[in-house]
């Protein structure tokens, strides 16, 4: 996970925890996890991509 979406995620739940309602919170938190359910679900992704071009003999994108 990048330096950056750690500190998103972070801010996300800063928001969260000073929502000024339940329902607000709900929703940031909501958007929290999705975030990083989605970022694992990049990582897994990125690393099958490496793991193709290593077996096909390609350089690794940067």
């Amino acid at each position: 996970m990048s330096n950056e979406l750690r500190r998103k995620l972070h801010e996300l739940q800063e928001l969260s925890n000073n929502a000024p309602d339940p329902a607000t919170r709900a929703i940031i938190e909501a958007i929290r996890l999705q975030t990083a359910v989605l970022n694992e679900r990049l990582f897994a992704v990125e690393l099958q991509l490496a793991e193709v071009l290593k077996r096909s003999g390609a350089q690794p994108l940067p």
